[in-house]
């Protein structure tokens, strides 16, 4: 009798322990979570400092995205957006459990991004246009603009170690995607950023510079003006900005169609068990 006993109460312990989940490790990315549910899910998750912040996922095949960063045309040149990634500039990034994400300015701080970098092995940024009052959105929408590259240690330095990136041997880098509603593979494109500019690229240096990739595309210089959002810094070049610093742009590229247009940035993983 006392060995039945023992042995029901060692089950019970047992079953109590995992209900509680003090050995569950906690959530550190949206790549943590196995279940996917619907290609676009809130979760929340935890920093290096073990506190809990709600987050959006993105599920793409086996790769899961957690974002970082969102903010609309308009909002590109604001003070919490214009600054390189190694600036430490966070907006709106304690969301509310009972608020709409407000992903026309929404930035994570320094350290919750490198966190999530630290765990992810891509990052991702797209065009995403706000489709109704609830902040729904669909990324990688048919026809929408996005480009996906690889994180390594020089990619990892260029996005969030280095406040200034400009011309030269060092702001490369190599990404995939669509642009303009054609699909590139594999390009070499030049960055740039400083602390008061936002991590993007220019399609007329592209041509250029890094693996001279030519995107077809002629700027002019009144259209390129009047789609920026204002001439900041001022003085600067006609040139088309792609995935950040909207002062010089063209509404046929996604995320500057319109004032609302969302671009967004992402650091991902594969699920557990699937890489």
């Amino acid at each position: 009798m006392q060995k039945y006993l023992t042995t029901a109460i060692i089950c019970l312990i047992i079953f109590f322990s995992n209900v509680d989940g003090a050995a569950q490790p906690l959530k550190r990315s949206c790549a943590d979570f196995s279940a996917k549910g619907t290609p676009v899910v809130r979760r929340v998750i935890y920093d290096g400092n073990d506190q809990p912040y709600n987050v959006l996922c993105v599920y793409q095949g086996v790769d899961v995205y957690t974002m970082i960063e969102s903010f609309n045309k308009t909002n590109s040149l604001d003070a919490n957006i214009a600054a390189s990634f190694s600036v430490d500039n966070p907006v709106n990034q304690d969301v509310a459990d009972n608020k709409a994400f407000p992903i026309d300015l929404y930035r994570l701080s320094k350290d919750r991004m490198k966190y999530l970098a630290d765990r992810s092995t891509f990052i991702w940024s797209s065009c995403d246009v706000i489709t109704n009052p609830n902040n729904t959105f669909n990324p990688l929408s048919v026809g929408t603009d996005y480009i996906i590259s690889s994180l390594n240690a020089d990619s990892r330095k260029l996005l969030f170690d280095t406040a200034f990136v400009h011309n030269g041997i060092n702001n490369c880098m190599t990404v995939r995607g669509m642009l303009f509603g054609e699909y590139f593979d594999d390009k070499s494109i030049p960055f740039y950023s400083k602390s008061n500019v936002h991590f993007h690229s220019s399609i007329d240096e592209s041509t250029d510079l890094c693996g001279k990739h030519n995107f077809n595309f002629i700027t002019n210089p009144v259209d390129s003006a009047q789609c920026g959002v204002r001439d900041y810094p001022p003085n600067a070049p006609a040139s088309v900005n792609v995935f950040g610093s909207y002062n010089k742009c063209t509404s046929q590229f996604a995320c500057a169609k319109n004032d609302n247009s969302i671009t967004t940035w992402w650091l991902g993983a594969p699920m557990p068990g699937t890489s």
